[in-house]
């Protein structure tokens, strides 16, 4: 095998890696390795003693290099062999094959123009679709202030207590996570507008509409799939589990080439802040790769705490990169998320397969993956 990649592109490539050797995979009968050399990505047929070698089959590469699937998932899958090295020895190179294989460009700040742009600007529905839409674009996010009354949210609340008390672990409509007394604490539902009147109702609700078909008038609301309508719980102190979502893209379990660009309209149940667990996002990250250990190779890029009230409304770009971390006090926050996904989907994701489906059934493995990283 031999691919010959635009030597600006591998180039650019090869700055995205770190102290990562080389990278090989036994794809069916075929041998292959990534290097590094002299400043560029190059690859040779055959693998090298030294380095990580994983065997994959024929369609889990295809998936790989058609951004599909990802790395995560594939391991998360069990469809991942490491003949040398293990996971960790993936992180670096991760964004790079995305770059290579998908033209997927790698993080760098200087790649969205935010020189004029007042990331701590609110908006209410008043202001005009063109003005939101030009913050969103350039961004990846948006808040908007005052989208529900005090009564909907309170009545909106109160179904999400009831919905609450009936979950159980294991109901396959719940994500639960483990506090520091080794209880089973809930702290999202999914799919909730299949089983609630009321949320299915709001799923028609023309301000979501609005909101959610900013990026694109395609967009579209899925129910039945990806997880549907979700109600996230925080959960206060620290836990196992998924409650507090590390650095992340809502496509980094793959999905990319279909998913993408979506919408998440979140409906502020509570208020958020750091106290409660709020939601964080690098401004400009979206339509890019990050690399895993992106906040130490720029420590200068900005992040922003979306701070807000109940009733407030946010937007978010799925690829953007952005968290929920753990409340730094009673925690609490309660978040009513709607997804608007390109027409695409359709094709591609039925009912109930969406890949959160899969993680939502392998708690531990997915906990594992935060010890995966090796210090460089």
């Amino acid at each position: 095998m031999s691919d010959v990649f635009d030597p600006e592109v591998a180039a650019d490539a090869a700055r995205g890696i770190g102290s990562a050797g080389p990278l090989g995979f036994r794809v069916g009968a075929r041998t292959f390795t990534y290097h590094v050399e002299a400043g560029s990505v190059r690859v040779d047929a055959g693998l090298v003693a030294e380095g990580t070698i994983v065997a994959i089959s024929e369609a889990a590469w295809s998936d790989l290099i058609g951004q599909d699937r990802t790395f995560v998932n594939l391991y998360l899958a069990g469809e991942l062999e490491f003949e040398q090295g293990d996971f960790s020895d993936l992180l670096d190179w991760d964004p790079v094959l995305k770059f290579l294989h998908a033209g997927i460009p790698i993080f760098d700040p200087g790649r969205a123009d935010l020189g004029e742009v007042d990331l701590s600007r609110t908006f209410t529905l008043d202001d005009t679709d063109a003005e939101m839409r030009a913050f969103l674009i350039t961004a990846g996010f948006l808040h908007v202030r005052g989208v529900f009354g005090r009564d909907e949210i309170a009545t909106l609340n109160c179904e999400v207590d009831r919905l609450a008390a009936e979950a159980r672990p294991g109901d396959d409509r719940s994500w639960w996570a483990t506090d520091s007394d080794g209880q089973e604490r809930l702290c999202r539902l999914v799919y909730v507008g299949l089983y609630s009147l009321m949320v299915g109702e709001l799923e028609g609700d023309p301000r979501l509409a609005r909101l959610g078909r900013l990026l694109d008038p395609e967009l579209r609301m899925a129910p039945d799939r990806m997880e549907g309508t979700a109600a996230l719980i925080k959960v206060p102190g620290p836990t196992t589990g998924l409650s507090n979502i590390p650095w992340h893209q809502d496509c980094g379990m793959g999905g990319h080439s279909t998913c993408c660009p979506a919408a998440g309209v979140g409906i502020q149940l509570t208020g958020s802040s750091a106290e409660t667990g709020n939601l964080l996002v690098v401004p400009g990250s979206h339509g890019q790769s990050l690399n895993y250990d992106w906040e130490k190779r720029w420590p200068s890029a900005p992040v922003v705490a979306v701070d807000t009230e109940p009733g407030d409304v946010t937007v978010h770009i799925q690829d953007l990169m952005h968290a929920s971390p753990k409340p730094t006090g009673t925690g609490g926050r309660r978040t009513l998320y709607v997804t608007f996904f390109p027409p695409t989907l359709w094709d591609h994701i039925g009912p109930g397969e969406a890949f959160n489906d899969l993680v939502r059934n392998r708690t531990a493995e997915t906990s594992a993956l935060g010890s995966a990283r090796k210090p460089h």
